[in-house]
């Protein structure tokens, strides 16, 4: 039986790529990064992820999917073909207009597209204009699509009262990826916590994922930087089948005791007295770890690779 039986969704991170550059980014997401899917591989892993028999719904992220934006309507059309729903979330960088963000949606609306998910960052990025988040939601609307569409939030609320959209609570930041290094030490200064004192993961349910990302390098992550193996070398259903998360290096410890229980069970000392939160603990202890665990703490690009090393440890 499959060590994974509730695993419903497979996130695309079709590429690295992005028009801005977040201090909330997990995969380090900016203009200059390179990696992209290709066609072919998101087309391999929707046929393998149709053989598990529990895979539902796909979703198109990044970076910025619609960078790629053949791919990515190619790829949508693919999932529908083979019965499976599918999600995007952008950031709206294509909508200078009412009428240009219509044109860019009006393929996704025409598939039935299930969840569109536009970003609202406001908060980590000085030069982001809401008029294209305002452009996007009004088109979505237009298209008869508003009823898949949220506003994806971190940080800080757009108001879109006018447009009839209702923005409840920003999401809250987890401190790993870039988070980790520019965010989350001032957070740990100002209200942070002891390392003792986090002792779960509350975000992932590593022991039963629902969903997992998988990106360019092939990586099937069940929490961004954490892999379950690669599916570019091996088949998905063997690497689903064969995932035995208590017994799996990392992902054992973190589950049973946090990133407390990591620190301890790999003998390395936290570097600071007080954290932003568990992932801040975790994605520290899992940067210094890399070389110990490089086929589980992987893809590089979850932890800056070719960065300076302190971006990379969020030191």
């Amino acid at each position: 039986m499959s060590s994974m039986p509730h695993l419903s969704a497979i996130h695309f991170l079709l590429t690295y790529r992005c028009t801005y550059e977040c201090d909330h980014c997990f995969v380090w997401g900016s203009p200059e990064q390179e990696g992209t899917m290709t066609l072919a591989q998101v087309r391999h892993v929707i046929d393998e992820a149709i053989e598990l028999g529990t895979v539902d719904t796909v979703y198109f992220e990044g970076g910025e999917p619609t960078l790629v934006y053949p791919v990515m309507i190619k790829a949508a059309e693919y999932a529908r073909a083979m019965g499976l729903e599918f999600g995007v979330v952008s950031n709206c960088h294509f909508a200078e207009s009412v009428e240009d963000a219509a044109l860019w949606l009006e393929p996704l609306a025409r598939l039935g597209i299930a969840d569109l998910s536009l970003s609202s960052y406001i908060y980590f990025t000085e030069d982001h204009d809401e008029r294209l988040l305002r452009n996007a939601v009004q088109a979505a609307g237009d298209l008869g699509i508003g009823e898949a569409m949220g506003v994806l939030e971190v940080g800080a609320a757009a108001d879109l009262r006018d447009l009839g959209v209702a923005c409840g609570d920003p999401a809250a930041i987890m401190y790993k990826g870039r988070a980790a290094a520019k965010l989350a030490p001032a957070q740990a200064d100002l209200g942070g916590r002891r390392a003792e004192d986090l002792v779960t993961c509350p975000y992932e349910d590593l022991d039963d994922p629902g969903r997992v990302h998988i990106g360019p390098d092939g990586e099937v992550q069940v929490c961004q930087g954490i892999s379950a193996g690669n599916c570019f070398s091996r088949p998905l259903e063997e690497i689903v089948a064969g995932y035995a998360p208590r017994e799996r290096q990392v992902v054992g410890a973190l589950l049973r005791g946090g990133p407390w229980e990591l620190s301890r069970a790999t003998g390395l000392e936290p570097q600071r007295a007080r954290y932003a939160d568990e992932c801040h603990l975790c994605y520290e202890l899992r940067s210094r770890l890399r070389d110990r665990f490089p086929e589980v703490l992987a893809p590089g690009q979850c932890y800056g690779a070719g960065l300076a090393a302190e971006a990379q440890s969020g030191a």
